[in-house]
């Protein structure tokens, strides 16, 4: 038997895994070269370097028009009006790539971070579910979050909202390990894409007060101003060019009344306003109600929260709607959980729904960007939210009553 010294097996897999990470950016870089596009990441990649590099105001409308003018050569179409409406501290986050010149390369190599980004929210997934499945499953469940809809398109735009979602899962799992400070700043961060999680901060605020654990609000806060406050030594009034861009109207982030009218002009706006209605009484019954003490309770508030946040009238985008894939783990964690056979068939016919329906969805309107689609403003809320209220009394409950028992066997 060979025996192998530590130092030895530490070595072998530095190589291993650096030759991974060397093919996947080679492939990347390849798929990039031959495909171009990244639009999403066009923008925050551009912006930061005109930032940090150019001196240039991202928010400027000479930024806009040599953005524009850029994109063009290196063969990305940008979406009508489209402009960098991020916080400007989000650039922090991108300056590593900005650093890079060449966008293909740049790109490729921020394909490769968000693709280990969506493995890992796959691992925080099942952990925040407390699932432990098998090699074959997880393989699975990872290929689902890379090729679903809501993962692959954030994917090859180059969405922040890959990164977003990580941040808002490990939120999860800070609070669930009472680490309510480091909870905070996480929250805080993930105002990077304030439209991926306004609501649900709002959310986490409250509760953060409800039950006293007011120092996850104070960090949240600490962080958003620490960052504020950095960013402002570069360009001190900032705040004031965000909010002239963000009160302007952007079809690239509309509002469900906007996007009701896009194919009910008549009533569309009115549905919008009672849609919104119904979606904000049924979370303030969520929230205030129905009193949810534990964590259990908490998860399962906060990601039916993350689910229905498009239908509440807040700007948003699809390419957001990835933050409430945990709300996916946990259904499929329940019903396994609870049907270990019929579960299998469950999860199954939800993911083909998911995967299949919603690329579908998309397809009809192939060409035009995501925010121009109505059907997907509805699919993965609507099915999402029936998922949640399926296992809702599992989630929060966990019973263990006579007759889960007879159907195991």
């Amino acid at each position: 038997m060979i025996r192998r010294r530590p130092v030895t097996t530490l070595i072998l897999l530095i190589v291993l895994i650096s030759g991974a990470l060397a093919v996947m950016v080679w492939g990347n870089y390849q798929y990039t070269l031959n495909y171009p596009g990244g639009e999403h990441f066009f923008i925050d990649w551009f912006s930061a370097r005109s930032l940090f590099i150019d001196g240039v105001n991202p928010y400027s409308t000479t930024a806009q028009n040599s953005m524009v003018s850029f994109a063009r050569g290196v063969g990305v179409v940008l979406d009508p009006g489209a402009r960098y409406g991020s916080p400007l501290y989000a650039a922090f986050f991108t300056l590593p790539f900005a650093l890079v010149r060449d966008f293909v390369w740049a790109r490729a190599v921020w394909m490769v971070v968000s693709e280990g980004i969506l493995i890992g929210l796959v691992l925080i997934s099942l952990s925040m579910a407390r699932w432990r499945v098998k090699p074959l499953l997880l393989g699975l469940l990872a290929l689902f979050a890379l090729v679903w809809f809501h993962g692959l398109y954030p994917l090859l735009t180059g969405n922040l909202s890959i990164l977003v979602s990580l941040l808002i899962a490990a939120v999860f799992l800070a609070i669930r390990s009472r680490q309510y400070e480091f909870a905070g700043v996480l929250l805080g961060m993930a105002t990077i894409q304030p439209h991926a999680m306004l609501l649900f901060a709002f959310f986490v605020i409250v509760w953060s007060f409800r039950y006293r654990h007011a120092k996850l609000a104070g960090w949240f806060f600490a962080t958003i101003i620490l960052l504020s406050g950095t960013v402002a030594l570069i360009r001190p009034q900032w705040i004031v060019d965000y909010l002239r861009v963000i009160i302007q109207p952007n079809l690239t982030n509309p509002t469900l009344s906007v996007v009701l009218q896009s194919f009910l002009p008549a009533a569309g706006e009115r549905l919008g306003f009672i849609l919104s209605a119904l979606t904000g009484l049924v979370l303030f019954i969520e929230w205030f109600i129905s009193k949810k003490t534990d964590f259990d309770g908490f998860l399962w508030t906060g990601l039916l929260t993350l689910t229905l946040a498009p239908w509440i009238g807040l700007p948003t985008e699809p390419a957001a709607f990835l933050v409430a894939f945990p709300a996916v783990i946990l259904s499929f964690c329940l019903w396994n959980e609870r049907w270990p056979r019929a579960g299998i068939v469950l999860s199954g016919v939800a993911a083909l729904l998911l995967l299949a329906g919603i690329w579908l969805i998309y397809l009809t309107r192939a060409g035009a960007p995501a925010s121009a689609n109505p059907g997907l403003f509805f699919a993965q809320p609507f099915l999402l939210a029936i998922m949640l209220y399926w296992v809702r009394w599992w989630a929060i409950r966990k019973p263990n009553v006579w007759f889960d028992q007879l159907s195991n066997h």
